[in-house]
């Protein structure tokens, strides 16, 4: 290719950002000193997913997901920690003789050479964001030093041993947390049993059971409690508490909650790492046509658009990430959550504060004297919130929030439950996207097969061949890496304005909706089995076994 790569080029060329962001960017970088991609994504102008595939494309390398990465330790070892950190260069495999390493920038001379210098091999360059390098440098490299499994089994014997009680359990529950973050956890379960304390990982939306503590080790239910700011003394009553924690630089918001069982109190940590919004609704799993759907909503000037689906669903990912599709530099974007999951620098956020009196409702009443052009708010669950939503839709704002139902027209009966009036509420509602997260498929160990007529006949079409993961140490043996999204969307256009309106049945909406091209969470997860993202079983754990 003639001459270097101009970034804000290439992402104008591209549509991603326009003259004005570079001009603002430029500006930005003239004070920090940064690289243009750099000041675009800290920014929030441009996601990190979209900035890199974008550049790997131009260079025609191969973006990986470096969550889904398993790391040859002995290669690790011929690197220096801090070089590579500096570098932003992360070495992970070895290919037809040459390593492999992810970058987040074009590839320089002296990235070449210090791999040549280490391993005597030529390097095979694969791009990927930069906050996921240097969080894979900081996790991987902790863990070729430190075996976080064997160093948690030492620390339970020396807290069983310790009669006199002397010993802290904290560095016990830094490890704890620490094989969390290794594991891919978004939360840790300590279950008091007969005998002693079961410890469980939530990881890609599944309990794994990962140890069981001898009943000496009850105290650490005493120290999280500390930590967490709850009143130890009482143990008859639920109690919710937080703390923050640092693990591998970074920062993580740990939301604690307690019950008490027959065995004694039963404890959750979920982890929440605060970080920078850098995804993009592609790298979520949303199909082409359905992002520039999903696009369209999100650019409407006013009306209310939500996102649905159970705790844990990815709501607030989803919703945060079409937030920063829209121009925000030319817009007032004021948020409130509980909590702020993703830092959108270009918004105004806010987080929920019930001590102080700072809620979802009252807040709502705030923002509209701040001239607002968005209006986030983070779950619609009363009516005086619900209500003020509307009148802000009403009056001109395009208002983003989450809903708990199950189905995207299941939204329509939830809100006229929340006292929204039907009239207005078919006026006001832009669109619904209902959401389920399943797991998928590890790359790693990934076979083809041919499916069971019982499989045929649950994706109600032939198939000659699926996919599924045979089990290996990348996927700790469950065949899955990550997670995708199955999804529906309710675009409410003027046919399904009338229909709400006239307060048909749902049935009768959806048969509707099915003749104008309406795709269930079920459709899109058979084009997912299909395709080898997923498995017919994930879609029967996470959507039923019963098709409907």
């Amino acid at each position: 290719m003639a001459g270097p790569i101009r970034i804000g080029d290439l992402l104008r060329d591209r549509g991603f950002i326009g003259d004005e962001h570079i001009r603002y960017a430029l500006q930005v970088q003239r004070v920090t000193k940064e690289k243009l991609g750099q000041v675009l994504t800290r920014t929030g102008l441009v996601s990190e997913y979209d900035l890199v595939h974008t550049v790997a494309q131009q260079l025609e390398l191969d973006h990986v997901n470096l969550d889904s990465i398993s790391p040859d330790f002995q290669l690790l070892k011929r690197f220096n920690r801090n070089t590579c950190l500096a570098m932003r260069i992360f070495p992970y495999g070895v290919r037809d003789n040459q390593v492999v390493a992810a970058i987040s920038d074009i590839p320089e001379s002296k990235a070449e050479q210090f791999i040549v210098r280490a391993t005597g091999m030529k390097p095979l360059f694969t791009m990927a964001e930069e906050s996921r390098v240097i969080s894979a440098i900081y996790n991987f490299f902790y863990f070729l030093d430190n075996p976080v499994e064997k160093l948690m089994q030492r620390e339970v014997g020396i807290i069983a041993a310790d009669t006199s009680r002397t010993v802290s359990p904290d560095t016990l529950i830094n490890y704890i947390l620490l094989l969390a973050v290794k594991q891919r956890a978004t939360d840790v379960h300590l279950r008091p049993m007969a005998r002693g304390i079961a410890v469980a990982f939530r990881v890609d939306g599944v309990l794994r059971n990962m140890a069981f503590l001898p009943p000496q080790l009850s105290r650490v239910t005493t120290s999280i409690k500390l930590q967490a700011g709850m009143d130890i003394a009482e143990q008859r009553l639920p109690q919710d508490g937080r703390w923050t924690a640092n693990l591998l630089e970074r920062r993580y918001d740990i939301r604690v909650s307690s019950v008490v069982t027959p065995f004694g109190e039963n404890i959750v940590m979920r982890l929440l790492s605060q970080e920078r919004a850098s995804l993009s609704l592609p790298a979520l799993g949303f199909l082409e046509d359905d992002v520039r759907t999903i696009g369209r909503l999100f650019d409407e000037p006013f009306g209310i658009l939500l996102l649905t689906g159970p705790t844990g669903s990815g709501k607030t990912t989803t919703l945060v990430t079409g937030l920063t599709t829209l121009d925000l530099l030319g817009k007032n974007v004021i948020t409130v959550e509980n909590p702020i999951e993703y830092v959108v620098p270009l918004a105004r956020q806010t987080q929920v504060n019930e001590g102080a009196g700072y809620g979802f409702s009252n807040a709502m009443r705030h923002f509209l004297r701040h001239d607002p052009d968005v209006i986030l708010i983070g779950e619609m669950r009363d009516e005086e919130t619900a209500s003020t939503a509307l009148t802000a839709a009403t009056t001109g704002h395009l208002v983003l929030s989450t809903l708990h139902t199950n189905t995207a027209i299941g939204s329509i009966p939830r809100l006229q439950g929340l006292g929204m009036d039907t009239q207005m509420l078919a006026e006001s509602l832009i669109g619904v996207v209902s959401q389920r997260l399943v797991r998928t498929i590890c790359p790693h160990c990934k076979v083809e097969y041919a499916p069971s007529q019982e499989e045929i006949d649950y994706l109600g079409e032939t198939v000659e061949k699926l996919y599924r993961g045979q089990g290996c140490e990348a996927c700790n043996h469950s065949g899955y890496i990550g997670r995708t999204l199955v999804y529906e969307i309710l675009v409410v256009d003027r046919d399904v304005r009338e229909a709400m309106e006239k307060d048909i049945e749902l049935t009768q909406l959806e048969d509707m909706l099915r003749r104008k091209g309406f795709k269930t969470m079920f459709d899109i997860g058979i084009v997912k089995a299909r395709s080898g993202a997923t498995t017919v079983e994930e879609l029967q754990r996470v959507l039923g076994k019963t098709r409907y």
